[in-house]
């Protein structure tokens, strides 16, 4: 029986993973199903480019399209419980359009402020999948090294995030082969911390004062800050940012559904609902936290550690706690008054504050310039 995969979020990162996995010749016999509140005939069309595309590749892929609001957790988890995914991708965005960097770089302010945002439509698909009572494993993209935590306090959190971390990887193989000439391999590479400590390395070359392990396999005299320099690798911004965390979400469905003894490696935030980004092995299908370099324990504790240069404090079955400066700046910034902590069940409500705070403060900007 043919494997069976839902796209759940149509934007650019959506858009990105159909384009990626159709051309893939071990996803080839997959089922694909889309899901997004976007009109059936808008979203058909793009479909069908992707479809052409395919075809250009000699793949010929089998592709639904249904529509359905994330919100309705009821028609939502009826169709997950129809289509029985064997891996749930959720690339959906609260704010269609909306990049954390856009606003928390230029303002110096930690990423961690839009986990209520964040956290709003994973749990809801998280609750569709509980109730249709089907085994499935479901790929977040959205900010998993707290939204995974803040889920698993409530028995919620998806099998794993993607993005953030595995995005540093490929950075250190280009900055090491610039200074060595050799070309390591991924697997030659065991990165663990935040967010944070990706944003700041890819960015400016350093993890400006974030907590990490880094592992290089046979590397004994280049240290870490001349590494870290040669990261910092412009990119262009906006959605086609969105294509690097679209191939993660790639790779980890490719590792799910690969049942063969063949070992995968990969680093990902939110594992099994852990804080923070780790590296991983898949093997058989199936997911372990690497713990051949760096024990669990001291990768949690580095990751707690990064996580609060984002200004997350903490993150337990009460919620998210916020750091005393973050508070301060989002006041201060974009006047929204942030509490000390904010429970799972009361994001959503936050998340629209947070929401109409942002577009006021972008339309102030606008007319003063």
């Amino acid at each position: 029986m043919a494997d069976k995969i839902m796209i759940i979020g149509y934007g650019s990162t959506g858009k990105y993973v159909l384009d990626m996995m159709v051309r893939l010749p071990e996803l080839a016999d997959c089922e694909i199903t889309v899901i997004s509140r976007s009109e059936k005939t808008e979203a058909e069309k793009r479909i069908n480019l992707t479809l052409v595309s395919a075809g250009i590749f000699g793949m010929y892929p089998k592709i639904a399209y249904e529509q359905c609001d994330i919100e309705d957790t009821n028609r939502l988890s009826e169709l997950i419980a129809q289509k029985e995914p064997n891996v749930i991708a959720y690339t959906g965005r609260y704010m269609k359009g909306f990049k954390y960097g856009e606003f928390s770089y230029p303002n110096g302010i930690g990423y961690g402020v839009w986990a209520p945002m964040s956290a709003v439509l994973v749990e809801k698909v998280m609750e569709a999948v509980k109730r249709s009572g089907i085994s499935t494993k479901v790929i977040n993209t959205s900010y998993g090294d707290a939204v995974s935590p803040l889920l698993e306090a409530k028995g919620l959190a998806p099998y794993t995030s993607a993005g953030n971390l595995n995005h540093l990887i490929p950075r250190i193989v280009h900055a090491y082969k610039t200074l060595t000439g050799i070309r390591l391999k991924a697997p030659d590479v065991t990165f663990v911390g935040s967010h944070y400590a990706n944003t700041y390395i890819s960015k400016e070359g350093t993890p400006k004062g974030s907590a990490y392990l880094m592992d290089i396999r046979g590397n004994t005299s280049i240290e870490d800050e001349t590494i870290f320099r040669l990261c910092a690798l412009p990119t262009a911004s906006g959605p086609d940012r969105n294509i690097m965390i679209a191939s993660d979400v790639v790779m980890l469905t490719r590792f799910i559904l690969d049942k063969s003894s063949v070992e995968h490696r990969i680093h990902a935030p939110g594992a099994y609902g852990k804080i923070g980004g780790y590296p991983l092995i898949f093997r058989g299908g199936q997911m372990e936290i690497d713990e051949s370099v760096f024990s669990l324990e001291e990768m949690i504790n580095v990751n707690k550690k990064s996580l609060m240069c984002d200004g997350i404090e903490a993150i337990d079955g009460n919620g998210l706690h916020f750091t005393d400066e973050v508070i301060w700046q989002m006041k201060k910034v974009f006047g929204l008054i942030y509490p000390k902590t904010i429970a799972l069940e009361d994001c959503g409500r936050f998340a629209e504050q947070i929401s109409e705070g942002i577009i006021r403060w972008k339309n102030i900007n606008k007319k003063s310039r």
